[in-house]
């Protein structure tokens, strides 16, 4: 898209600074000049204004709304068209994501993993409480200040729980959603989902956090996604000599392929979170 094509205002919102580009979608900084309050508006690019799209956006609307009054997640104030193309209009967060922590290097963050690691699955807890699965956990998905704490962004492939019974009923998706890198095995194998499901690819997103390596990885997409099924759960403390046998041994609970042996529920993987020492000495000492 060049310059020429992006508007400088959305109604009342006017444009300050674009943040990201996505595949689908842009998110900009802008201020209600109504009252001069910062927001982010998420808009979809043009070549991406089709059904497909336009319900991955519209879902992201929906369960945003569902979970208004959380401080877990961006808090959204409007939504509707402009020039034809629908935006989002949501809370302004200050603070980069984790995805970018990690991209800047071990050295640079290891001193904030001890609040930012358990502080991770606090936005699970309201997320599965309301029925809701994330589907799609990771790096680029959190939102960190030391000072303002986590929130987690993009609802676009959120689904309802479901049980494996009910499960077997559905029509299977003809494509995988998710991101291959850090995607839970019964998304895969379009098994039932749960909260469970969403601790997995959080359990990979720690890994990397902490080695600066994701869990797997394969020359081919089809290899990834099958070490995913059936390759040997990676050791945290194998790649980084200060990660506590413990912890280690929950990050392994957390990424078990089968989802019987990962914590029951969010609540409980917090816990266990808050109570297990990460590491063995302050991280930078």
């Amino acid at each position: 898209m060049s310059s020429a094509d992006q508007p400088q205002r959305i109604g009342s919102y006017r444009l300050v600074k674009l943040v990201y580009t996505g595949q689908s979608s842009q998110l900009w900084k802008a201020r209600d000049e109504r009252d001069g309050k910062d927001v982010a508006i998420k808009r979809l690019l043009p070549n991406r204004v089709d059904r497909e799209h336009v319900a991955l956006l519209n879902n992201d609307r929906r369960v945003s709304e569902s979970l208004k009054g959380s401080p877990s997640f961006l808090q959204i104030y409007d939504a509707g068209r402009h020039g034809g193309i629908p935006y989002l209009v949501l809370e302004w967060f200050p603070a980069p994501s984790v995805g970018q922590l990690i991209k800047l290097g071990y050295e640079t963050y290891s001193y904030v993993l001890p609040q930012l690691i358990p502080a991770l699955f606090e936005p699970l807890i309201p997320l599965h409480a309301a029925g809701w699965v994330h589907c799609d956990i990771k790096p680029d998905n959190f939102l960190f200040s030391p000072k303002l704490g986590v929130k987690l962004i993009d609802f676009a492939i959120a689904e309802k729980k479901q049980s494996n019974f009910f499960a077997r009923f559905l029509p299977k998706p003809k494509t995988i959603r998710g991101t291959a890198t850090y995607i839970s095995p019964e998304q895969i194998d379009h098994r039932g989902i749960d909260g469970r499901t969403d601790l997995y690819s959080l359990g990979a997103t720690i890994l990397e956090l902490l080695t600066a390596a994701a869990p797997f990885s394969g020359n081919t997409l089809g290899e990834l996604l099958n070490k995913h099924r059936t390759g040997t759960v990676p050791s945290a403390a194998m790649k980084n000599r200060n990660v506590t046998p413990r912890f280690d041994e929950f990050l392994k609970s957390l990424l078990s392929p089968d989802p019987a042996k990962r914590p029951a529920t969010a609540q409980e993987a917090f816990s266990m979170a808050k109570r297990i020492p990460i590491f063995l000495k302050k991280p930078g000492a």
